[in-house]
C-alpha cells in the first residue's frame, strides 16, 4: 500500500514537471496584471446654440413664440397695419373695412360653387343673396363674441411705462367699442355683396 503511494507521489512528480518547464521562463520576472479601463468620450460644446423658435420675449409663460417669419420686420409691418390692429382707428372704420372684404370675396365661390351655377341669370342673384345672409350670420356671431367677452366691462387700471406715461387702452376691446366693430362689419359686408353684384352685371369679360 505504501509502495503504491508513493509510486504514485513520483508520476505525479514527473508529469508537473514536464508540463512546466524549468529555465529561461522561470528567470523572467512576473508581469504585473493590468486591469482594464474605460473611456467615455463626451463631446464639448462651444456654447449654447442658437434658437430658432424662442418665447415672445424670452418669456415661456406667455404661450406665443417668435420664430424668424413671425418676427421678421416686414411680417410686424403687415399685421400692424392690418385694420383688426390699427388702434387710431375707430372701431366701425375698421368693422367697415373688414366687411368689405368679406363681401367682396364671399361672393366668388357661391356663384361659381352654388347650386344655382348652371342657371343662366339667377346663379349671380343666388350667390350673392347667400353671401349676404353669410355676413349676416357672421355679425350675429360677432354680436354673441362681444356679449360673452365684454359683459363685465368695467374700469380696469391703467397700463404705464416706465416713464409714466400712461398708454391708452384699445377701444375694440370694450363693449361699446365691439358692438361698433360688429354694426361696421354688417354695413361693409352688405356694401361688398351690393358691388360684387354690380361687377358681375358690369365687368365685359365676366360672362
Amino acid at each position: 500500500m505504501a509502495s503504491t503511494l508513493f509510486a504514485s507521489q513520483q508520476a505525479l512528480a514527473s508529469t508537473s514537471c514536464l508540463s512546466r518547464p524549468t529555465g529561461l521562463r522561470t528567470a523572467l520576472p512576473a508581469r504585473p496584471v493590468q486591469s482594464r479601463t474605460s473611456f467615455a468620450v463626451r463631446a464639448q460644446s462651444s456654447g449654447e446654440k442658437p434658437q430658432a423658435v424662442q418665447p415672445i420675449n424670452g418669456d415661456p409663460f406667455i404661450g406665443s413664440f417668435e420664430t424668424p417669419v413671425t418676427s421678421a420686420p416686414i411680417v410686424a409691418t403687415y399685421l400692424s397695419n392690418l385694420p383688426a390692429y390699427r388702434t387710431g382707428v375707430s372701431p366701425l372704420l375698421r368693422g367697415v373695412e373688414i366687411g368689405l372684404a368679406h363681401g367682396l370675396l364671399l361672393t366668388g365661390p357661391f356663384i361659381k360653387l352654388g347650386p344655382l351655377r348652371n342657371v343662366p341669370g339667377y346663379a349671380e342673384q343666388a350667390g350673392c343673396a347667400s353671401a349676404a345672409g353669410v355676413v349676416a350670420i357672421l355679425t350675429v356671431c360677432l354680436a354673441i363674441y362681444g356679449a360673452a367677452s365684454f359683459q363685465q366691462d368695467t374700469t380696469q387700471l391703467g397700463v404705464k411705462t416706465l416713464s409714466g406715461r400712461e398708454i391708452l387702452r384699445d377701444p375694440l376691446q370694450t363693449s361699446q367699442g365691439w358692438s361698433s366693430f360688429s354694426g361696421g362689419f354688417f354695413v361693409g359686408g352688405i356694401s361688398g355683396v351690393g358691388w360684387a353684384y354690380l361687377l358681375t352685371l358690369t365687368l365685359p369679360y365676366y360672362s
